[in-house]
């Protein structure tokens, strides 16, 4: 799809079919690739991992995904009933998403220990993974946990429960039902890393304050705006701008402010873009620094 035409569906749909808030990204099926709507950041991820659920990953389930095969792995039940209308999106019931999910899940039948020694890196594919297995049944991988956690060396420990089909994964691959580590493990791996370089967040801060802030004051916002925006949904929208100000400086940078922020310079803007495919709030938000200084300097008197 062109950047004209998403530009185009996302003017025609502008609301996300599951919440209302304002839509930033054209939802579609992953098999089909058939448009199905428009949704808000949040809806789309969370749409996303519930079918990321449905499906074996090359790597480890995502968040949610990973959190409801825990819950079968567990207690052999998961609750979906505040998912029925994301499953009704989808064209499911719920009773057809857990059908589904359990089929998955069933796949799941290889248990495997592995464990890596600390170092400063941090992602899974980069450790140093030794892997124990396929292992008998959970309680044999239990008795590697407990070894493995249990001696002096500093260490991770992950049990896994991977597809029996035919792969060899050298890092932990599919569902991963316990992540341990020694005592201490965690304070060596921050030791080893290093203090934590905020130099990039503190620029993106200030570059928010100097450019978004402005942006978001330019022009009354509702209290649908509000909450679509704010990540806090018990704070209320600021009755003055010197309130909402402070809000924002208190806050910092924050996805949806900046998607908000998006489409009042997009709207202000109209054919007036740097770029005819900074259009679609989507890839705008990428060129976020150039957009709305663009906006400021359009704005500034001659």
């Amino acid at each position: 799809m062109s950047a004209e035409a998403k530009a185009t569906f996302l003017a025609k749909h502008p609301r996300c079919g599951l919440c209302a808030r304002p839509s930033v990204q054209i939802d579609h099926d992953h098999v089909s690739h058939e448009v199905r709507g428009a949704l808000c950041r949040r809806c789309n991820s969370r749409l996303g991992s519930l079918e990321a659920a449905l499906r074996l990953p090359s790597g480890t389930f995502q968040s949610l995904a990973g959190d409801l095969h825990r819950a079968l792995w567990r207690a052999g039940a998961v609750e979906l009933e505040k998912y029925a209308e994301d499953f009704a999106y989808l064209g499911l019931t719920a009773e057809d998403y857990e059908r589904r999910l359990r089929a998955v899940h069933e796949r799941l039948v290889l248990p495997y220990v592995y464990w890596a020694p600390v170092t400063r890196e941090a992602t899974i594919r980069t450790r140093e993974w030794t892997k124990i297995g396929p292992l008998c049944d959970d309680e044999e991988a239990e008795r590697h946990r407990t070894r493995l956690v249990a001696g002096p060396a500093p260490r991770w420990v992950w049990v896994t429960r991977e597809p029996d089909d035919g792969g060899n994964s050298p890092v932990p691959r599919a569902l991963v039902v316990v992540a341990d580590s020694t005592e201490g493990a965690r304070e060596l791996h921050q030791q080893l890393r290093g203090p934590v370089d905020m130099s990039r967040h503190e620029a993106r801060d200030r570059a928010f304050a100097e450019l978004v802030v402005p942006v978001l004051l330019s022009r009354p916002l509702t209290a649908e705006q509000f909450r679509g925006a704010h990540w806090l949904e018990r704070e209320e929208l600021p009755t003055t701008e010197k309130e909402l100000r402070e809000l924002l400086l208190r806050y910092g940078y924050m996805a949806g402010w900046l998607d908000l922020a998006v489409r009042i310079v997009l709207e202000d803007l109209a054919g007036a873009l740097p770029s005819a495919a900074w259009a679609v709030p989507s890839r705008a938000r990428w060129h976020w620094l150039e957009l709305f200084a663009h906006w400021r300097d359009q704005r500034a008197p001659i």
